[in-house]
């Protein structure tokens, strides 16, 4: 059920029997800059922590234990060129508590919201500090595994150095040079008064009750432009390519491609098929063909990015063996642009893909997270989705197969 709760503030509530616990996400959406990322994360981390009336995280904590053990926290994501700041609550519906503990978890989430500890047109001094100094370390321990860093590299290559598709999410080191008590202010102000918000609740609530006490969040009408989440990029004239060199065991070998398949368009059904066929399933060329038979790789794998158009292939080598294991990888791909595979595998992947989303629906967080992809894009409720992956023909994969273009190559070796 969807209700307007103010201009560009809208609830969408899930009600269902299938879990004991209540969801809640609220998600704060705006387009993604260069420089919003990083103040967006460190924001979401200080509302998390501390409140006026909870203004430590132990005060915060011990609260939420009085809630039976509620769960509530924040984060970021994207989803393509919009950048969201997310909350998440979780806690035992009322007819278990036995107590009207949907109110309660509100009036928490109220107080995260709209009383940060903000004193002076400035956050607490050494919250700040603390949380400032946790997002450097959060940051840099990430790009201590190589294969986060050696994947971070290759969008660096495959995204031009003038797009927002450069900047992770999560935010940069960098920036947090950049950011104070005082300048961070601004930001929680325009994402509480003009970003797009959206709210959903699943659980085995009464959609009246959760819209009165939703409705009590003090949101203000708000002007929401038109917000595009795809991102398309022109293709490069040349490959770009980079080998860095680290002392590492394993070397990582990672390839970008274009694949203009985006999310519920025509050929998405195909592209996710395509892709299970690759490289993204057990079942794929990549992982019998490379992985197993050759025995080049340790992994190999891809993914298709439904809202920027890209397909990555990841994989973990002996450097000797880079060249020989980006020629069979083309060779996969040829293989499948041409039909050549047979219709025990096509039949293996789609069941398996089949299977992933009906299990995706055990999970509260991956509903919730579809239905937050629906209400951004506008679209309605997924039908007969085992119907449409069962439908691709082999034509259609191949199709989908000829419109992959090599973009970028990233090696990251242990030897020179």
């Amino acid at each position: 059920m969807h209700f307007d709760l103010a201009s560009g503030v809208a609830l969408h509530v899930i009600p269902t029997k299938q879990f004991k616990m209540t969801h809640v996400l609220i998600t704060f959406t705006t387009p993604q800059t260069r420089d919003n990322a990083t103040a967006r994360n460190l924001l979401a981390n200080l509302l998390e922590t501390s409140t006026h009336r909870y203004p430590t995280q132990t005060a915060l904590a011990r609260q939420l234990a009085k809630l039976y053990g509620a769960y509530v926290g924040m984060g970021v994501g994207r989803v393509g060129r919009l950048h969201t700041v997310r909350l998440r609550a979780s806690f035992v519906n009322d007819q278990i508590a036995g107590t009207n503990l949907f109110a309660q978890v509100i009036d928490l989430i109220n107080e995260i919201l709209f009383h940060p500890l903000i004193d002076d047109n400035e956050f607490d001094g050494p919250t700040f500090r603390i949380q400032a100094h946790n997002l450097e370390q959060t940051i840099t321990a990430m790009y201590d595994d190589k294969q986060f860093y050696a994947n971070r590299q290759l969008m660096k290559l495959y995204y031009p150095s003038d797009t927002v598709m450069r900047v992770p999410s999560f935010g940069r080191v960098a920036d947090l040079t950049d950011l104070t008590a005082q300048n961070l202010v601004p930001v929680y102000r325009d994402m509480i008064t003009h970003d797009r918000v959206d709210i959903f609740v699943l659980g085995d609530v009464d959609p009246n009750m959760v819209r009165d006490e939703i409705g009590l969040l003090p949101f203000a009408d708000r002007e929401i432009p038109s917000m595009r989440p795809y991102y398309q990029q022109p293709l490069f004239p040349a490959v770009q390519q980079r080998v860095e060199h680290q002392p590492v065991v394993q070397a990582k070998l990672n390839l970008g491609y274009q694949l203009p398949v985006y999310y519920h368009d025509r050929n998405y059904y195909a592209g996710l098929v395509f892709n299970g066929l690759f490289g993204g399933t057990p079942y794929s060329k990549l992982f019998t063909n490379v992985r197993e038979k050759a025995s080049l790789a340790y992994y190999a794998t891809s993914r298709l990015l439904p809202f920027t158009g890209f397909l990555g292939v990841q994989t973990g080598i002996q450097s000797a063996d880079a060249q020989r294991v980006e020629d069979l990888i083309a060779q996969q791909l040829a293989d499948l642009s041409v039909g050549k595979f047979t219709t025990e595998q096509l039949v293996e992947v789609q069941d398996s893909l089949i299977n992933q989303y009906r299990a995706s629906h055990d999970l509260a967080n991956n509903i919730l997270g579809r239905e937050l992809l629906r209400a951004l894009l506008n679209l309605p409720p997924a039908t007969a989705v085992a119907a449409k992956i069962n439908a691709v023909t082999p034509e259609d994969v191949s199709r989908v197969a000829q419109m992959v273009k090599m973009q970028a190559i990233y090696l990251l070796s242990g030897e020179k």
